[in-house]
């Protein structure tokens, strides 16, 4: 089986392995990076899910990884599956200081499934991540059923989370992706997703792969099925729990990896954003989880106070981030009476805009700018559970609609000012 020539070059070794491997119906695929204290977890949840609901199917599992020194391979063959094991390779500082979706070089790692999986004519990809000991069977299913059966071809997780986790995705990367692409996705980059034929022909023939670093893969391949008008849709898959010992728990790094990968994507594929328009809301498929009563942990002074010390230490950063009439609202935001602390949703809007912007005209040094964003975002955390903590759910879910309705409604002033 030789490489085709409008597809991603695979190995001599993966290209050995897939000689002797029939066609797929299914490819599951586990990025992994030392994982091998917690995929047994992942390996479980694959043969039940298979089990239970894709028992005539042939499978095959794609282990893409980054170097791992454990005995995550070992882990993985223990599945009893047909195994297509690659190693592809990562950038020197993701190896040094492991991303927040804890692998490095992700996109290199899907890039290799979609490749394995096309070759194989897989029906639906799914992607899994090793370090998420939450998962059950039924997750495999919620994924692929929709690209199998109900005209899918991208499937995105929504994981059920108390209302006070997650705040960088509620607050910033939801917002932000939903107003660029015109689609409301709950958690773009949740690690689980499931993608089809269509899809993975589509993106095996695109040269325009993000580099490795900090460019997003999973924002790029959103982007591109929304703006071609793939079906996207959202699969309920229960909690999310994470035990890693690689990823970054460092709350600047996280803003700025999250963040830098956004706006990576922004500068390089203005094709998908710069059009779209309004804000639909995609299918989500599963039942709702029931309702969280972790109580919440929020310490608001201390936002509100790292807030304030922002205001008085990075000043000279935020003068060539932020336009002068967004500086001067953020500089009156009362921080006296924690209590009476308020962070408007338009001027949120602006305020990561602006970033975006100075992040697209180099006006500081990058990594200072990013960074520098992480007062504002503990300032409008701070009020949004200043505004929610004594509301229900349903109120919580009207103020992160109104968020997003504001990065909506203010695009234009983002598109104004991009070129």
């Amino acid at each position: 089986m030789s490489a085709l020539a409008d597809g991603p070059t695979l190995s001599a070794d993966v290209d050995r392995q897939l000689e002797g491997l029939p066609q797929a119906d299914l490819a599951v695929t586990v990025p992994t990076y030392n994982n091998a204290a917690t995929v047994p977890v992942v390996v479980d949840a694959i043969r039940a899910g298979l089990e239970k609901h894709f028992a005539g199917m042939t499978t095959v599992l794609i282990n893409a990884d980054a170097g791992s020194s454990d005995a995550t391979a070992e882990r993985l063959a223990d599945s009893g599956l047909p195994l297509v094991r690659a190693h592809h390779e990562s950038p020197a500082a993701q190896l040094a200081a492991v991303p927040f979706h804890g692998v490095p070089g992700r996109g290199a790692a899907l890039r290799l499934a979609v490749g394995v999986a096309r070759r194989l004519g897989a029906r639906a990809l799914v992607v899994l991540e090793a370090d998420v000991t939450s998962i059950s069977g039924e997750w495999l299913e919620r994924l692929a059923r929709p690209v199998l059966e109900q005209g899918a071809d991208l499937v995105l997780p929504l994981h059920a989370r108390q209302r006070y986790d997650g705040t960088i995705t509620n607050l910033v990367l939801a917002p932000l992706v939903g107003a660029l692409y015109g689609r409301r996705l709950h958690q773009p980059l949740a690690g689980a997703r499931a993608l089809s034929t269509r899809v993975l022909e589509r993106l095996a023939a695109d040269p325009r792969w993000p580099a490795p670093g900090r460019s997003m893969t999973d924002l790029w391949i959103e982007g591109t099925a929304i703006a071609e008008g793939f079906a996207v849709h959202e699969a309920r898959l229960g909690r999310w729990r994470v035990e890693s010992e690689t990823r970054t728990a460092d709350l600047p790094t996280m803003v700025a990896q999250t963040l830098g990968g956004v706006f990576t994507v922004m500068d390089g594929y203005e094709d998908l954003w710069l059009q779209a328009a309004g804000g639909a809301p995609v299918p989500v498929e599963g039942p709702p989880a029931p309702a969280s009563d972790e109580p919440a942990r929020i310490d608001v002074e201390r936002m509100v106070g790292a807030f304030g010390r922002g205001l008085r230490d990075l000043g000279t950063i935020w003068e060539h981030v932020l336009a002068p009439e967004t500086l001067g609202d953020v500089l009156s935001l009362e921080t006296d009476d924690v209590e009476r602390f308020r962070f408007p949703d338009d001027l949120w809007a602006h305020v990561v805009y602006d970033f975006a912007l100075g992040h697209h005209y180099n006006v500081v040094y990058r990594d200072h700018l990013l960074r520098s964003i992480v007062p504002l975002y503990l300032g409008r955390t701070a009020a949004f559970v200043l505004a929610t903590r004594r509301r229900d759910a349903a109120a919580v879910e009207a103020a992160l609609a109104a968020v997003a309705d504001a990065f909506e409604r203010e695009k234009p002033y983002l598109v104004d000012r991009w070129r």
